[in-house]
């Protein structure tokens, strides 16, 4: 007994149709190669920024709100970047630029030839006007990545000592709803 039984009976009946097969093929294996030759390096930044922000984040909810099991409850990004102050905390700051991120991840994560235009960077930009004033960036992912050191920043949980001073100074910081 074969292991395949019958593929001599498909190749007889698929060889006069061998040239319109192949033909096929061809064209099938360009869009392949095309797809699998989009740059990874673009997904990878966008990727590394959005794991890199989801740490700072896990560390800031589980600091903020006291949580000793936050990744007991595994919520996606976007529901702990909802549950990130509106106001009165540096973190509201970025807020609005970090739900950004987690769209543009989703493009690249859904979409083998997704690209980053400037209506996906508004509230990216609207950071970086405040925290990187009068530096220009060639490229969206340095944007990005620009963003990503800031959002970190700001995501860092002052030791105690210091965190009445940061209550304070970002008292009058408020995101309009998103």
């Amino acid at each position: 007994m074969r292991e395949i039984e019958g593929i001599q009976n498909v190749m007889r009946k698929l060889e006069p149709h061998w040239p319109d097969i192949m033909a096929h093929f061809d064209s099938e294996n360009a869009r392949f190669k095309a797809l699998i030759a989009q740059d990874h390096d673009i997904l990878g930044r966008v990727l590394k920024c959005h794991l890199v922000v989801e740490h700072y984040l896990n560390r800031f909810l589980a600091e903020h709100y006291r949580l000793d099991d936050l990744d007991q409850v595994r919520l996606t990004f976007f529901q702990k970047a909802k549950l990130l102050p509106s106001s009165e905390s540096s973190a509201a700051f970025v807020k609005p630029g970090i739900i950004e991120l987690n769209a543009i991840r989703n493009k690249f994560a859904h979409r083998l030839n997704a690209a980053i235009g400037n209506r996906d960077l508004n509230a990216i930009n609207a950071v970086l006007r405040v925290a990187r004033r009068g530096v220009r960036f060639t490229t969206a992912f340095e944007r990005i990545e620009a963003f990503t050191t800031v959002t970190c920043t700001f995501l860092v949980v002052p030791p105690q000592k210091l965190h009445q001073v940061f209550m304070d100074a970002f008292s009058q910081v408020r995101v309009n709803a998103l």
